[in-house]
């Protein structure tokens, strides 16, 4: 993905041979997950996430002595014939990132660990105390930045959102602000020092803070004329499906909107495994941007990026802004959006019979779609108005339409899908749901007036275009100037064979806009069908990614790295089997305490590693059990799960 028609350019960073920034490519990088010391696992590591196409890769760097190997591990992988730039992830002491720097090509550094003695950075400091220790971070930072300019080695100030320092907390509480303002702090250190190899990183396990603060980064630098390149990810989203959907939510909503130089998808899973969910996502946002000028084909006149309508608000929490609707049934208003199934032949049974979504065994109550569609003769619902050619070929089955039956939502029926022709032709009963399935470009003065004035109609909003969230958006627009509240659900057709490519195609198209509180309902059809129901786990798992409904247990869980002292993938997989149950909950499987606590800040219980082969489990905020022994661990849990009141059966 090309960054020449990015809004605002950002700075050219060098890190090892590769250049960051600018009008570069998007890079992608992972972190290992082997230990630091262990040489010969963490070059074999390296070898394989750079032949998969990592452009960087870091490692953690808890002492000097792993500091010091990082010396040799460079060399063994020169000799092996691999130059790709190696990155130093450092937490809490500052001479180990001093004696890092001089070796790697880059350093990470985390404001919120960083130049605070141990014991110190009281929550509650007086304006001379709060200075006092800034100046004494910036003393520490001092060293490292010189380090780094003789050595020419780059710089990441990476914010993590569970882990901002109890001075930033204090003043601007545990916000996308704070991460914004704890990063400033540091690059305002760097300006004065005239040191610019730097590149910066807001992450967070929650996808809208993560969103909001970079956007708002993106503003705070704009405005006082700095440029780094920004480096995006989602701390610990998980594995599978879930961890894929989750890290596109933001990482793809960001690079719509030209935000965003280098990027990591980070999953509970082997670091190799990062890599082509990254370049799947970078090369579908791009290709869908490269485009672009199609789209006026279609009506909409889209050009370059999106440009976010969000500058100016509020980002001190990450409450979500929806827009405001009618609701009709229960879609729209207060209602959380629906999910609605691909198109099946009409049955005789009702809904709910075998073969039908909403009766599918993995399909939990919470989880069902709310309508699903289905063929029917086109004199099903309205034989006085037969549907015409245009209807015929829309639905590609001649002398069939669609209609969309409730299923899990509590209405009974089967209800009318029409086209605008249709709607602006006929007149229908003035009970039960009228689903309008139009584009951007069908939606005419006629329709908006119509259509303002009808309290039953739903508009599937149906997307012909590569740039989706811009076309949606537009979409959107058009139905605001015309004062048009009626609900509308996303609908967009694919035909992608590699299901892992589709579900990344989808959740970078729809996420932007459910995270902006955009939109009622989502409906996804892929041609190929290359999974049963994917589609509509797709759908769930964007909605609950992008924080809009939830329909399954949250599980947050980080991707491992030298830090990490027990099997977390085995962990995550363990804990899934016995909770994946307990809709509501949020639990988290964190490998380590650098970041564990903090970022698992949402979760009602966690599991988080304490030392080699111990976990210790919390319940929200507090400690409940220390240093359980590993094979105890998930057992431990659901005990805990259990005294709380918080368990039911599977």
């Amino acid at each position: 993905m090309e960054k020449e028609s990015k809004i605002t350019a950002s700075r050219e960073v060098k890190v090892g041979d590769i250049l960051i920034g600018g009008n570069n490519p998007v890079r992608i990088q992972t972190m290992t997950n082997t230990p630091t010391l262990d040489t010969a696992a963490t070059v074999k590591q390296i070898l394989k996430v750079s032949a998969a196409g990592a452009e960087l890769v870091r490692m953690t760097v808890r002492s000097t002595r792993e500091a010091e190997n990082l010396a040799v591990i460079k060399k063994d992988l020169h000799v092996a014939g691999c130059f790709i730039p190696l990155v130093a992830d450092v937490h809490f002491n500052p001479i180990i990132a001093e004696t890092a720097a001089a070796i790697v090509d880059k350093v990470r550094i985390n404001p919120g660990n960083y130049g605070i003695p141990a014991g110190k950075g009281s929550p509650a400091l007086t304006s001379e105390e709060y200075r006092q220790e800034l100046d004494a971070a910036k003393t520490a930072f001092s060293r490292l930045l010189k380090i780094c300019r003789i050595h020419e080695t780059a710089l990441r100030i990476g914010v993590n959102h569970g882990s901002l320092s109890p001075r930033i907390i204090n003043r601007y509480g545990n916000t996308p602000a704070g991460m914004v303002h704890s990063a400033m702090e540091f690059l305002q250190f760097c300006a004065e020092e005239e040191f610019h190899n730097v590149i910066v990183s807001l992450k967070s396990s929650n996808t809208r803070i993560m969103v909001q603060a970079n956007r708002m980064m993106a503003a705070y630098m704009r405005k006082a004329g700095l440029a780094y390149p920004l480096h995006l990810g989602v701390t610990e989203a998980g594995e599978g499906e879930d961890g894929r959907i989750r890290s596109v939510a933001g990482i793809g909503t960001l690079l719509w909107e030209g935000i965003g130089d280098t990027i990591r998808i980070s999953l509970t899973e082997d670091p190799e495994h990062e890599i082509p969910v990254a370049r799947k996502l970078v090369e579908y946002i791009g290709s869908c941007l490269a485009g672009r000028s199609s789209n006026k084909e279609n009506g909409a006149g889209y050009s370059g990026f999106i440009q976010s309508d969000l500058a100016n608000r509020d980002f001190s929490t990450a409450a979500g802004f929806r827009r405001k609707t009618d609701q009709v049934a229960n879609i729209g208003g207060e209602q959380v959006p629906v999910v609605v199934a691909g198109v099946t032949q009409s049955r005789d049974e009702p809904a709910g019979a075998p073969g039908d979504p909403s009766a599918d065994f993995r399909f939990e109550p919470s989880s069902r779609p709310g309508y699903s569609g289905v063929l029917v003769p086109s004199v099903a619902y309205n034989p006085e108005n037969p549907p015409g050619a245009e209807d015929q070929h829309r639905h590609h089955d001649p002398g069939k339409d669609i209609v969309l039956q409730a299923t899990a939502s509590g209405e009974a029926g089967r209800f009318p899908l029409i086209t605008t022709s249709r709607y602006l032709q006929g007149n229908f009963p003035d009970k039960g749901i009228l689903f309008l399935q139009v584009a951007t470009a069908e939606l005419s003065a006629d329709v908006l007036q119509k259509a303002s004035t009808c309290k039953q109609l739903v508009f599937v909003a149906l997307s012909q275009s590569g740039c989706t969230p811009l076309e949606m958006r537009s979409f959107l627009q058009k139905l605001e100037e015309n004062d048009c509240s009626n609900p509308v659900i996303f609908k967009k057709e694919y035909d992608i064979e590699d299901n892992e490519y589709f579900q990344i195609a989808a959740a970078a198209d729809f996420a932007p806009l459910f995270i902006d509180g955009l939109g009622d309902g989502i409906w996804l059809v892929n041609r190929p069908a290359v999974k049963d129901h994917l589609s509509e786990s797709t759908a769930f798992s964007i909605l609950q990614s992008s924080r809009v409904r939830t329909s399954k247990t949250e599980f947050i869980s980080c991707p491992s790295c030298g830090r990490t002292m027990f099997n977390i993938q085995k962990a995550t997989t363990a804990v899934k089997r016995r909770t994946s149950h307990l809709k509501g909950l949020t639990i988290a499987v964190m490998g380590c305490i650098v970041n564990g606590p903090g970022e698992m800040a949402d979760a009602d219980y966690g599991y988080v590693g304490s030392g080699r082969g111990k976990v210790t489990l919390y319940r929200k905020h507090q400690v409940v059990k220390k240093n359980i022994p590993e094979e105890n661990a998930v057992d431990e849990l659901i005990s805990l799960i259990r005294d709380s009141g918080d368990w039911t059966e599977a």
